[in-house]
């Protein structure tokens, strides 16, 4: 019979995974909002902030559940 580490490890890796891929697609709108500053219609800076906004919330909702998992994981 498996220990139950053994089942559990690569769900882990499979959290730290995704978090990776969240702390990258992080990097991509920072660099995106970054390049919204320089564009000279306020509209469309208004806009992309509003955007910006509602995708920073979820991707901090996805990132305090990944948290969550990888404890709940590691019990």
């Amino acid at each position: 019979m498996e220990k139950l580490g053994e089942v559990l490890d690569p769900l882990r890796k499979q959290v730290i995974d995704l978090k990776d891929a969240l702390a990258r697609a992080r990097y991509r709108y920072d660099a995106l909002e970054i390049l919204m500053e320089s564009v000279s219609d306020s509209r469309l800076r208004a806009a992309a902030q509003e955007i910006f906004a509602v995708s920073i919330e979820q991707m901090d909702s996805i990132d305090r559940l990944l948290d969550e998992h990888y404890r709940d994981l590691s019990r």
